[in-house]
């Protein structure tokens, strides 16, 4: 996958940390940032190449060097199998919340397209406008997520599968947000509210 880097995107902006969490990320947010990883993932499979291929795009190469760095950004949530059982340094989460606004981004259309899809179904809209093809896609997505979690999050899961796919269709709805202007920031701060030291 190619990816177009718009000159906004590339603009240093100025993601602060907030006062109360100075003493470092805390962990919902070490989770909800990798899940939106997840999300962008079931969306598409190479993702992750995609992710990779970004880095020296956004000039993140000092935060994340290699495949094997980003491996161990991903497993600070301490949902994941592998938890490095390490924090995540507030350059690191600046870097993944980059790498998850510039894929939101570029994948605009097609969350835009399952964040509809997803609400028109909740309305039983579906048959009436004749898009169950949209369903489709949504239903692939909600299923390649649930298999990601699953494969990915410690045994057993804490969630239920209901609750992983309602985590599932709550995080198209974060993507969007993340992908129109200023998302960087909203983003940012939208992972610690309510979050706790």
């Amino acid at each position: 996958m190619q990816l177009n880097i718009s000159q906004t995107a590339q603009a240093e902006i100025d993601l602060p940390v907030p006062h109360h969490f100075a003493r470092g990320c805390p962990r919902s947010v070490r989770m909800d940032i990798d899940n939106l990883m997840l999300a962008i993932e079931a969306i598409d499979l190479q993702a992750i190449e995609a992710m990779l291929a970004l880095v020296p795009q956004l000039k993140l190469e000092a935060v994340i060097p290699n495949r094997v760095s980003f491996w161990r950004l991903r497993n600070a949530n301490p949902l994941r199998r592998n938890y490095q059982r390490s924090n995540l340094g507030w350059e690191e989460l600046r870097a993944l919340v980059k790498l998850v606004c510039t894929m939101s981004q570029q994948f605009n259309t097609i969350l835009r397209l399952l964040v509809t899809t997803h609400q028109q179904v909740a309305e039983n809209k579906i048959e009436a406008l004749g898009l169950q093809q949209s369903q489709f896609y949504l239903d692939l997505y909600v299923e390649r997520f649930s298999s990601l979690y699953l494969s990915r999050m410690r045994s057993p899961s804490p969630l239920s599968k209901a609750d992983i796919k309602e985590l599932g269709l709550q995080l198209l709805t974060q993507l969007l947000f993340a992908s129109g202007t200023a998302g960087e920031l909203r983003l940012w701060h939208s992972l610690f509210d309510g979050a706790t030291a």
